[in-house]
């Protein structure tokens, strides 16, 4: 028999769930959750300087991690500043664990009763998938469970749990035979294999990919976030088709693949507008509904037929007429699809290479803008000086344009962009995020200088928490070396391709984090 307070019941639930990181910043309500943190070794807790970093730096780590991590944020003011990073794993559909106090229970509402007491949940209602206030300490465990499928379900997001102080503070005897009893065990409360889609509908589909003699994919973020992006490929080659990636996928598929044809609306890419013209047909894959929706305002629906697929069947048919519509996960809709297919045609393949041509092209043509100074210039260094396996994190307006473009991906799963509000300002945060998901990986966030001034005071807690992460700055120009030494980091000043590629080789063997100022490239 053991004494277990609420704090005891979140922190056991989510271990035996597989959720280990903790991002948050202590408040006195929540301390029985900081004490069951302190008294599980396996448990790794980070503490930024502001919730709503911390909630950015969960949203980094649960995209490079593929499970989420929890974030908790103290009564009233905490719960309201995580909001707004909250908010951004909203916009992307990416699965965090929010949890916050709330005042006693039997002074909850109306909220002017209490200091520090607010709306918070209703708050964070608007930014999370779903969301849930525990009123009793037995049904903590479930809740969280719950909590835990909103997340990881469909187009999957992020989800917020209120607990009351004295539910939090509640503790009880415990035998093992009643803990089974409230907290069942763990993979029993969720399901986690593969939604296959039906086989009618796959045929439909198929019959119309036979048909048409140019394809375009369009992969989306669901690609990454199920790791889909193998399926993606093998498919891609065996129709064969282009494939364009929208902004939030850029290493869906890697840049050399020989299908890929660009980014989504990048203003730079005239080519992925003409394909969309000439396309006879478009096929998502993995693309969110936000995803979908940028992209079917560029086709013409009456001369180019529309195959969508979803993990949420109520979404199929919600931005009007397809032609076909399969409800099921990426990677199974890949497989199934590729399974009945018949041999290479040859128009797909030439209308795949003179789409691929024409990337190359434009490229080209962009890299040629780039100059020898400025942004462009840098970002173009620096895309030269990263390994194919490092891992980068794009923030801002110049960060985007530049560097999805002249930093392309080495292999799967190694950029980063929230694209779904169309923020900026978290690239530190999510790049800190994604380097406690992939320690063992060089982490590279680049970002513009007002991008940075966002969330600058988080360089504290890269030295605080000894995250080796390495960041790189464009646009305006500032002190960025200066800025580092002061929050007692490593700073580089990098004005060619050559003094960057020493201050990225300094970076990597220096075990900590670096920011390297290339705000005077010349």
């Amino acid at each position: 028999m053991r004494f277990l307070t609420g704090g005891d019941l979140v922190a056991m639930t989510l271990a035996q769930e597989g959720v280990d990181h903790y991002i948050g910043i202590l408040g006195g309500q929540v301390t029985p959750l900081f004490d069951a943190i302190g008294r599980n070794p396996a448990l790794k807790l980070v503490v930024p300087r502001n919730e709503a970093a911390g909630a950015m730096m969960a949203d980094g780590y649960a995209r490079a991690a593929g499970r989420p991590a929890a974030v908790i944020s103290t009564v009233g003011a905490g719960a309201i500043y995580s909001v707004a990073g909250t908010a951004y794993a909203w916009g992307d559909h990416v699965p965090i664990f929010s949890i916050s106090p709330q005042v006693q229970s039997w002074k909850m509402y109306p909220a002017q009763e209490s200091l520090q007491g607010c709306y918070q949940a209703d708050m964070l209602a608007g930014v999370t998938r779903w969301n849930c206030t525990a009123y009793n300490w037995k049904r903590i465990p479930r809740l969280v469970q719950r909590a835990l499928r909103e997340a990881l379900s469909g187009e999957r997001g992020p989800v917020h749990m209120d607990i009351p102080v004295d539910i939090f503070f509640e503790y009880h005897a415990v035998t093992d035979r009643r803990l089974r009893r409230i907290m069942p065990p763990p993979g029993s409360s969720r399901f986690s294999g593969r939604v296959l889609p039906d086989a009618g509908a796959v045929a439909e589909a198929r019959e119309i990919v036979e048909a048409c003699e140019r394809p375009l994919l369009v992969a989306g973020l669901g690609v990454l976030r199920e790791g889909a992006w193998e399926a993606l490929a093998s498919l891609a080659a065996k129709m064969p088709a282009p494939v364009a990636l929208t902004p939030a996928a850029l290493s869906a598929l890697a840049g050399d693949d020989p299908g890929y044809v660009g980014v989504l609306r990048h203003p730079a890419l005239e080519n992925l507008p003409k394909a969309l013209r000439e396309a006879d047909l478009v096929l998502t894959l993995g693309a969110v509904l936000s995803e979908q929706e940028e992209m079917m305002d560029m086709v013409d629906r009456s001369r180019t037929r529309i195959v969508q697929t979803s993990p949420e069947p109520e979404l199929l048919g919600s931005l009007g007429r397809v032609d076909a519509a399969l409800a099921g996960d990426a990677a199974s809709i890949c497989g199934t699809l590729e399974r009945g297919l018949g041999g290479v045609s040859g128009e797909r393949e030439k209308w795949r290479d003179a789409c691929r041509d024409e990337f190359e092209r434009t490229l080209e043509a962009v890299k040629k803008d780039a100059g020898g100074k400025g942004p462009g210039a840098a970002a173009s260094a620096l895309g030269e000086a990263m390994r194919p396996e490092d891992l980068l994190v794009l923030d801002g307006r110049e960060s985007y344009y530049w560097g999805s473009l002249l930093c392309p991906a080495g292999k799967n799963d190694t950029r980063y962009l929230s694209h779904g509000l169309k923020g900026v300002g978290y690239g530190l945060p999510m790049a800190l995020g994604v380097k406690l998901a992939r320690p063992r990986e060089q982490v590279f966030a680049l970002c513009d200088t007002e991008s940075l001034l966002h969330h600058v005071q988080e360089l504290d807690t890269a030295r605080r928490e000894g995250i080796a992460v390495t960041v790189c700055v464009v646009g305006e120009r500032f002190d960025w070396k200066g800025v580092a030494e002061g929050f007692g980091l490593a700073g580089e000043t990098a004005a060619s391709a050559a003094e960057l590629t020493v201050a990225v080789d300094r970076a990597r063997g220096r075990g900590a984090a670096t920011v390297i100022d290339m705000t005077g490239f010349e």
